[in-house]
């Protein structure tokens, strides 16, 4: 059912129109009915509608400025105009504004009925639009080579989901990649190239690398190539499952084969480090790591050579990395004020690195989780002094069990998230406050709007208008109605001033509106209030 607001300053037209239309029948709810521009935007600010029915000519604001505001700040609300003149400049205005139609009167329920059978029919062919999963896969896979690129990065640097990156593997045809054993090799030019290439050519050398490394790879079939952050990564893959002596011999060939190819016909050398194998999506990052750590032994022990991080460090192990996936994921529960998504993430964090690392390499684990929260804290302007205090190292140092470090790690997170929650509280309550100064001090202005109050506070119009409501209970509207009907009660009661003079003096350029919003408010005219404070 889609949301309808009818205006039209004619009382007549509205009974008629409400009363005769099956507005339900015909997929419609109307949310609202109103007489004038002023009433129009007041109720889409408060609950804005699917489509918009409303005259053109309508007093205080006209139905081309309201439909020109709700372009502005309500852009998917679809407008009709009703119109008694058949005039060009209305039809044009109509057009600039992107109106979906534009019908003259009288209009009769049977013109009514059409229009709203078309209107529907366009907001159905726009939400099917937004939901068809054709036209999604479509897009899906014309943007499928930025999609596998952006997927083989995240396999880099993050510790993905088996289960998910599985998912993505055949859903973005990655076919070399459903194996069960990887390594990662990182190809990099040593500087020492010719004089066919210049310092600007950095790019086009990666590129050339790239090619070379993809081609010779597919062709051997051990995996591909992935071209970013300034070097060439050969992602190799054990698809055929072939033994571990094997594969070693062949990921050796490989390489070999594509530093000699590299120095004899790109004319400069390249260094390859190589990272250690392992079995699973969420473990690539690891031989990823290990394979830039290798690389920095290339000027130790020899630029244009394949150097292999077990030959150089025999026992290195893998220590668990708290990183930058895991860290978002976790600020965002505590940013979300969530206690018991907070304590299930720490809890599966911690499970996951007790059972496969030994109580020095836990609390190693547990301060690096400390550092990333209170390096939050600090970028975001918080007292970091009660968060070091739960977090102390020294007494982390200390901490025997994996309940004892669980327990340290859940609050240090509680601890930023009560500070999150109450700076944000005082932050929305000192916004709402010095918007409340600004409204007080320019509700005589003519031109005050929730634009001109949101570039004040320097927040967007939409935060803005949402954080209003929520603090004060109304909308911007409204509070700035009611404060300048009650800045005009008082200087009715208090002064001589004549009523279009008070309408000014209270943000009103037409003293003809202004006495309408005084007679709703107060349930009479303001030159009737005069009159019942002269008799008294």
């Amino acid at each position: 059912m889609y949301k309808l607001i009818f205006a039209d300053d004619e009382a007549l037209v509205r009974n008629n129109i409400t009363k005769l239309v099956q507005w339900e029948k015909y997929g419609f709810e109307m949310v609202g009915c109103c007489a004038n521009g002023h009433e129009l935007l007041e109720m889409v600010e408060k609950d804005p509608p699917d489509l918009v029915i409303t005259d053109i000519d309508m007093p205080f604001i006209s139905g081309i400025d309201a439909a020109r505001q709700m372009k502005n700040d309500f852009p998917t609300v679809k407008i009709i105009f009703l119109t008694g003149y058949d005039d060009f400049n209305y039809a044009q205005q109509a057009i600039d504004l992107k109106v979906a139609k534009y019908i003259l009167k009288p209009v009769t329920a049977q013109n009514m009925l059409t229009c709203l059978k078309e209107m529907k029919e366009i907001l159905d062919k726009e939400r099917l639009q937004n939901r068809n999963m054709t036209l999604l896969e479509n897009f899906y896979y014309q943007n499928k080579s930025m999609l596998q690129n952006a997927f083989l990065n995240s396999l880099l640097t993050t510790e993905v989901n088996n289960a998910e990156a599985a998912k993505k593997v055949e859903l973005l045809r990655l076919d070399y990649l459903a194996s069960k054993q990887f390594q990662v090799a990182v190809i990099m030019e040593d500087g020492n190239y010719s004089g066919d290439w210049s310092d600007e050519s950095a790019s086009l050398m990666n590129f050339a690398v790239y090619s070379i490394t993809k081609e010779i790879l597919e062709d051997r079939k051990i995996g591909s190539a992935i071209l970013g952050d300034g070097r060439v990564v050969a992602l190799l893959t054990n698809a055929k499952n072939a033994s571990e002596r094997y594969w070693k011999d062949k990921v050796v060939t490989v390489l070999e084969e594509i530093r000699a190819y590299i120095e004899k016909y790109l004319d400069f050398t390249v260094s390859i480090g190589v990272g250690n194998i392992c079995h699973s999506y969420n473990s690539i990052h690891r031989s990823y790591n290990e394979a830039i750590s290798a690389l920095g032994y290339r000027y130790a022990i020899g630029t244009n050579r394949v150097i292999f991080i077990n030959d150089i460090e025999p026992q290195r192990h893998n220590t668990p990395v708290f990183n930058k996936e895991k860290e978002l994921q976790l600020l965002a529960c505590i940013k979300a004020n969530n206690r018991d998504e907070i304590i299930q993430m720490i809890d599966t964090l911690i499970k996951d690195v007790a059972c496969r690392t030994n109580i020095d390499q836990l609390r190693s684990y547990v301060i690096s989780i400390i550092i990333c929260i209170v390096r939050e804290a600090e970028s975001i302007g918080l007292d970091t002094q009660e968060l070091l205090r739960l977090g102390d190292i020294r007494k982390i140092l200390d901490l025997k069990t994996v309940k004892q470090l669980k327990d340290t790690v859940l609050n240090v997170c509680f601890s930023l998230m009560e500070n999150i929650s109450q700076n944000r509280r005082n932050n929305c309550s000192a916004s709402i406050e010095e918007a409340k100064c600004y409204i007080h001090e320019h509700y005589a202005d003519f031109n005050i709007s929730v634009d001109a109050v949101s570039q004040h506070l320097h927040l967007s119009s939409s935060y803005f208008r949402a954080l209003f409501k929520k603090e004060t209970g109304t909308t911007f509207v409204n509070y700035l109605t009611e404060l300048r009907m009650q800045k005009a009660k008082a200087l009715i009661c208090s002064t001589s001033m004549k009523i279009y003079e008070i309408a000014e003096a209270v943000g009103y350029s037409d003293p003809q509106y202004f006495s309408y919003c005084f007679k709703k408010r107060f349930k009479m005219a303001p030159n009737e209030l005069r009159e019942s404070l002269v008799r008294c």
